[in-house]
C-alpha cells in the first residue's frame, strides 16, 4: 500500500504543482492584461487631451481667420471710400468754381466723370456701350425694336442706359433699342406672312 500512497502522493504533488503553475500563469496573464489596460487608458487620456487641444487650436484659428477677413474687408472699404472722396472733392471744387464762372460747370462735371470712370476702371469695372454693335442678349436688354434704313437687323441703334461688367461678370446689362432692319424689308416680310 505504500507504493500506492507514494504514487498518489506523487500525483497529488504533481497536480498541486500544475495547479500552482496554472495559477501563476493566470496571475501573470491577469497582471499583463491589467498593465496593458492601464497603458491603453493612459494612451486614451493622452489622445483625448491632444484632441481637445487640437480642437481648441482649430477654433482659435477659425476665429483669427474670420477676424483677419473682416479686417481686410474694412481696409478695402476704407481704401475705396478714400478714392470716392477724391471724386467728391472734384465735384465740390467744380461747384465752387461754377459760382464765379458759369462756363466752368460743364468742364468740372466732365473732369469729375472722367475721374469717376478712371476709378471704376482701376477696380476692374468696364462699360458696356454697344451703339452700332450686334445685339447680344447676354450683355444687352432690348427695351424696343424699331425699323432702321441705316442699320441691319439685330444691331443696337441706341443705348438708353450703359451696362457694366466687373471682372468678366455682368453687373448690369445695357438697356438698348434694337434695329428690326429696313422698314421696306419689314413690310415685305409682313406681306409674305399674310399670303
Amino acid at each position: 500500500m505504500e507504493e500506492k500512497e507514494v504514487k498518489e502522493t506523487k500525483e497529488k504533488d504533481t497536480n498541486e504543482k500544475q495547479e500552482k503553475h496554472q495559477k501563476q500563469k493566470r496571475s501573470s496573464k491577469k497582471e499583463l492584461l491589467e498593465k496593458e489596460l492601464d497603458e491603453l487608458k493612459e494612451q486614451l487620456k493622452e489622445s483625448e487631451d491632444k484632441y481637445l487641444r487640437l480642437h481648441a487650436e482649430f477654433d482659435n484659428y477659425q476665429k483669427r481667420v474670420l477676424k483677419e477677413i473682416e479686417t481686410a474687408k474694412e481696409s478695402m472699404k476704407r481704401s475705396l471710400i478714400n478714392e470716392f472722396l477724391v471724386v467728391l472733392d472734384s465735384m465740390e471744387k467744380a461747384l465752387a468754381a461754377s459760382k464765379e464762372h458759369k462756363d466752368s460747370i460743364i468742364e468740372g462735371i466732365e473732369l469729375t466723370m472722367k475721374s469717376f470712370k478712371d476709378l471704376l476702371k482701376r477696380h476692374g469695372v468696364e462699360e458696356v456701350n454697344p451703339d452700332k454693335e450686334q445685339f447680344d442678349p447676354d450683355l444687352h436688354d432690348a427695351l424696343m425694336v424699331q425699323p432702321s434704313d441705316d442699320l441691319p437687323k439685330d444691331t443696337v441703334m441706341q443705348t438708353l442706359q450703359k451696362g457694366y461688367i466687373y471682372k468678366d461678370k455682368l453687373i448690369r446689362p445695357a438697356k438698348v433699342i434694337v434695329s428690326s432692319g429696313a422698314a421696306q424689308e419689314n413690310k415685305n416680310i409682313d406681306n409674305e406672312k399674310e399670303d
